[in-house]
């Protein structure tokens, strides 16, 4: 009997060890599409910030289809979620956020007005979105009760919409059947790296001994203290130099230092974003690289990274990009990223501008208030550059930046800057 005790127990322990186990997967997976549902939803709220101020049938017909791509994500992780209750609400909010703006945008094409209620709706969806969204990043799932974070999401959706707006969405209902997908990289992003590195196209090749002697005068290095450790291949070829804490790539064509990245342990913050600009900007004059603007920064792990555009007389290149990382403890370079610069940069010849800044304010949405004008070259989603009005404007709190074709006064791009403790990004 007491064997058998003995058997029965180490059979009962293995078989608790085992569930707990698979408890604390379920869990992780169920924590894992939280973070994707929440960071969804406040993908949806920013989108809807921006088609506040949309005022062309373009902008507006390309933000609703990112709601609904959005959409179909956070309802992808939604359904990973535990739940013995229908999130009819959030669903139906999650859907009708795009259906709203695709209909509003087919008003503009067929040459109607913006409806009054336009930018109410769309600020109310916006919050409600932040809302859910703010919930949903402090919800702890439970195992054991699913239901009650559910409850609480559907009860803010029920507030967050007002009577009037409800009505105006329901009326959506059924209108649309398969919906237009459009891939958004973002104004200053990767896509622009798919290219063919325009700077370097007709650059001699460098051999691996001159690049490891290219790396080490950019990083203030003897010889021994890098080691060569790759070819990579790819769009942009380089050669890769290591050390136990240096990793740098130059490019095998025309020998130009294409990223670096120092790892160490930053202490305390001693140094100010002023100071890590001076040093940033110092840093890229002593390697020639000149006629550079400072534009927007963030601090990660103890590294100030600031992104400098190309300024081409009075216009800003946005699309030339050079990233420098400073550490906040003593000001060291830890960071130079130049993919988008080399893949860009080019002798550009500017079509003299049909229109003159005071009409493209025209077209920038009433409710904001312009304190700021630039000319600026922007990337688009279809692959081309365009040069546009950059106007800096306020609403409330909300910083936006409008961008208005020099030549064609066509809204090509609004974005929200987002400010806070850790920098100033563009989104």
């Amino acid at each position: 009997m007491s064997a058998a005790i003995v058997v029965v127990s180490g059979v009962c322990v293995k078989m608790w060890q085992k569930n707990e186990g698979l408890k604390l997967q379920l869990e992780n997976n169920y924590s894992r599409s939280l973070n994707d549902f929440s960071a969804s939803l406040n993908n949806i709220s920013l989108i809807l910030k921006k088609a506040q101020y949309v005022t062309s049938p373009n902008q507006l017909s390309r933000y609703a289809a990112e709601l609904l791509t959005e959409a179909e994500m956070s309802k992808t992780a939604l359904s990973q979620l535990p739940s013995s209750a229908h999130l009819d609400g959030l669903n139906r909010f999650l859907s009708q956020a795009g259906n709203y703006a695709f209909a509003v945008s087919g008003k503009l094409y067929k040459g109607e007005q913006l409806p009054r209620d336009f930018s109410n709706n769309i600020a109310s969806l916006s919050k409600t979105a932040e809302k859910v969204s703010q919930i949903v990043s402090t919800a702890q799932i439970s195992y054991d009760n699913p239901d009650y974070w559910v409850k609480e999401i559907e009860q803010k959706i029920d507030i967050g919409i007002d009577d009037n707006l409800t009505a105006s969405l329901q009326e959506l209902e059924g209108e649309f059947g398969d919906y237009p997908t459009l891939v958004y990289d973002g104004p200053y992003s990767d896509h622009l790296l798919k290219k063919e590195p325009t700077m370097l196209a007709d650059a001699d090749t460098v051999t691996e001994t001159e690049a490891k002697s290219i790396a080490c005068a950019f990083l203030d290095y003897n010889e021994s203290q890098l080691q060569f450790a790759a070819e990579e291949k790819g769009r942009l070829e380089t050669y890769r130099f290591s050390n136990k804490n240096t990793d740098i790539t130059v490019s095998k064509a025309g020998g130009q230092v294409v990223y670096m990245r120092k790892s160490r342990e930053i202490e305390q913050h001693i140094i100010s974003y002023n100071q890590a600009l001076e040093k940033a900007k110092r840093f890229l004059d002593k390697n020639s690289l000149n006629n550079f603007l400072e534009t927007y920064y963030f601090i990660d792990e103890g590294v100030c990274v600031i992104n400098f555009a190309f300024l081409d007389g009075e216009t800003i290149c946005y699309t030339d990009l050079l990233k420098v990382g400073i550490a906040m403890d003593n000001g060291e370079v830890m960071l130079y990223e130049a993919s988008g610069y080399l893949s860009n940069h080019k002798k550009r010849a500017f079509e003299t501008a049909v229109y003159t800044p005071d009409q493209a304010k025209d077209k920038v949405d009433r409710d904001l208030k312009v304190n700021k004008t630039a000319v600026a070259l922007i990337p688009t989603e279809k692959g081309t550059e365009e040069r546009c009005y950059e106007f800096t404007c306020i609403d409330g709190d909300t910083e936006v930046l409008v961008y208005i074709n020099v030549l064609t006064l066509e809204e090509e791009e609004i974005l929200i800057l987002l400010k806070g403790d850790g920098g100033t990004l563009a989104k």
